[in-house]
């Protein structure tokens, strides 16, 4: 039976040397679950213990936000406490998720590398723009989450097909919508026209705003880029010359 020693301070840090007599009273063998202060004294990390049974699907476990989280390739019910992130691979759903080899928060979000069952692996950045709210626009691309957590990321796409892209030169008509060249989650419609309405020869800057209103303006002679057509000039008289003896 070993004698128990009071482990309160150190002075020459964690040896192995089997030296006369035991090991020194204020050095280390070895150290778990603890760190060694400026002051040479000797403090436990802060942890939890939680014991729960997950689903068998489930792999890696990392503290997060006041949660412990896990991962599956299918959405599975855990205990109160546990949050489990489905990820899938990107190109075959149908592989099962084989183990995670690194979880830690980056940028306010998890990043998760994870091997699946065919041995690819996959990195995940778990980034969204918060939990779902009513009333609240949402543009293509935003990712939310349930207001009761399923696992799952659910993304804003578009509802209805894309409308055609500015063009130069283009006629316009009422009721016409149109899309910048670079989508800005708007569209935009005719509203109101005057004269031999075209598109202009360089894109509007298109505001971002609901109801905000933008005025092309074509005022360029040559029709082909978006200009005012012009009448017509008419011939000079044969029978008119001018200094330089021109017709």
């Amino acid at each position: 039976m070993s004698r128990a020693v009071p482990l309160t301070a150190i002075n020459g840090g964690i040896s192995r040397l089997r030296i006369k007599g035991g090991a020194r009273a204020d050095t280390l063998y070895d150290l778990l679950n603890g760190y060694v202060t400026e002051a040479g004294t000797i403090v436990v990390r802060p942890g939890t213990r939680r014991n729960a049974t997950l689903p068998d699907t489930t792999r890696g476990l990392v503290y997060f936000k006041l949660a412990f989280h896990t991962f599956s390739h299918q959405v599975e019910t855990v205990p109160d406490g546990f949050v489990c992130h489905i990820i899938t691979h990107p190109t075959d759903p149908t592989l099962t998720l084989d183990r995670i080899h690194f979880a830690k928060p980056f940028l306010g979000f998890l990043y998760v590398a994870a091997e699946f069952s065919n041995g690819d692996v996959r990195h995940f950045w778990l980034g969204n723009s918060g939990v779902w709210e009513a009333n609240k626009v949402y543009k293509a691309g935003d990712a939310v989450l349930a207001p009761t957590d399923t696992g799952l990321l659910y993304r804003a796409t578009r509802a209805t097909a894309p409308n055609p892209t500015w063009v130069a030169g283009v006629t316009r008509t009422i009721g016409e919508s149109v899309e910048p060249t670079t989508y800005n989650d708007f569209y935009y419609t005719v509203v109101d026209t005057e004269g031999n309405a075209r598109s202009g020869a360089v894109e509007p800057e298109w505001p971002v705003e609901d109801g905000a209103l933008v005025t092309e303006e074509s005022d360029t002679e040559s029709s082909a880029t978006g200009g005012v057509t012009f009448p017509p000039a008419t011939s000079v008289p044969s029978d008119v010359r001018d200094r330089y003896g021109s017709g």
